[in-house]
C-alpha cells in the first residue's frame, strides 16, 4: 500500500487506528507494571486521591465566573501523627506527691480539671496524696474522688488548677460505633511516650461489657487506646490486664462535675 496515494479520509481512519492500538498497548503495559510493583507503592497510590471540581458562579454583572475547588485526601500516616499529637495534649502522669515514679498514666476529660487513671495502680501505691504532671510539665494536686469511677477499673481524679492553667480535654469515642478491624493506636510507656498501632480484635461481649481487645498490647497502667481520628477508646487497667495485655477498659461518659462533697482520698 502506497501511503502517498491515500485519500484524506483514509489517512484520518489510519491515524485513529494507530492511536487506538497504541492506547491498548499502553494500558496493558501499565497494568503489568502495577501488578509487579511492591505493595507499599500501590498502597500509597490508593490512599492519595486528588481531584478538581469546577463551579460556575453567576456574577452580578451577568458574566459567569468559573472557580476551581481542590480536594486532597490525607494519607493515613499524616492523620495518625496529627491524632497522636492531639491526644498527647490531654495526657497526664500520676505520681505520689513529690515523687517522680510513674504510678499510672491518665487522661484529662474535662477542662475544669477532671481526669481519669487506672484505679488498681492508684490503690497499689498505698498513698494518700497524688500529683499529676500535666503536658506542660506543671505539677498539680490530684485528689482521688471517693466512690466516683466511670467503671470499677477506672478512677476519677480532681485536679487543683491555678488561674493560669489550661487543659485540653480528650475526645471520647462512642463504643457503639466501634467495629472489628478498625485501626487503633496505643500511647503508653513508663518513660517517654511510645506508640503502637493495630486493629480492634474483639468487641465487648456479654461477659466483658467494659473490655475491648486490640492487636496492640501495653504493660503500662493508664496507657491510652485511641482511634485513628484521635478519639480515646479506653485505658490499660488492672482489670484489663487480668485478661491480657491486649485488653483495655472502655471509658464511659462519667460525671465530670468537681467533687464538692469534701470526701478524702481513699
Amino acid at each position: 500500500m502506497n501511503l502517498e496515494q491515500l485519500t484524506k479520509h483514509q489517512i484520518v481512519l489510519l491515524t485513529l487506528l494507530v492511536s487506538f492500538v497504541t492506547s491498548i498497548a499502553t494500558g496493558i503495559v501499565t497494568v503489568s507494571l502495577m501488578d509487579q510493583a511492591p505493595p507499599e507503592v500501590t498502597r500509597v497510590v490508593n490512599q492519595i486521591v486528588e481531584h478538581t471540581v469546577e463551579k460556575v458562579i453567576p456574577s452580578t454583572q451577568g458574566a459567569a465566573v468559573v472557580t476551581s475547588e481542590k480536594t486532597v485526601v490525607i494519607k493515613d500516616d499524616d492523620l495518625a501523627t496529627q491524632s497522636i499529637a492531639k491526644v498527647q495534649k490531654s495526657m497526664i502522669r500520676v505520681t505520689v506527691k513529690g515523687g517522680e515514679l510513674l504510678i499510672s498514666r491518665g487522661l484529662v476529660i474535662d477542662a475544669n480539671g477532671v481526669a481519669i487513671a487506672d484505679k488498681t495502680a492508684l490503690a497499689a501505691a498505698d498513698a494518700k496524696e497524688f500529683e499529676a504532671i500535666l503536658p506542660s510539665g506543671e505539677r498539680v494536686q490530684a485528689t482521688l474522688r471517693a466512690g466516683g469511677a466511670t467503671t470499677s477499673a477506672i478512677a476519677i481524679l480532681d485536679l487543683t488548677l491555678s488561674t493560669t492553667t489550661t487543659l485540653t480535654p480528650a475526645a471520647l469515642a462512642n463504643p457503639a460505633k466501634l467495629a472489628l478491624g478498625q485501626s487503633v493506636i496505643r500511647i503508653g510507656g513508663k518513660g517517654a511516650d511510645s506508640v503502637g498501632n493495630g486493629v480492634i480484635a474483639t468487641l465487648p461481649s456479654k461477659d466483658n461489657l467494659d473490655l475491648i481487645e486490640a492487636s496492640v498490647s501495653s504493660a503500662t497502667a493508664g496507657s491510652v487506646l485511641m482511634t485513628l481520628f484521635g478519639e480515646v477508646i479506653g485505658l490499660t487497667t488492672g482489670a484489663s490486664a487480668k485478661q491480657g495485655g491486649e485488653f483495655y477498659s472502655l471509658i464511659a461518659a462519667p460525671d465530670t462535675q468537681p467533687d464538692t462533697s469534701g470526701a478524702t482520698n481513699q
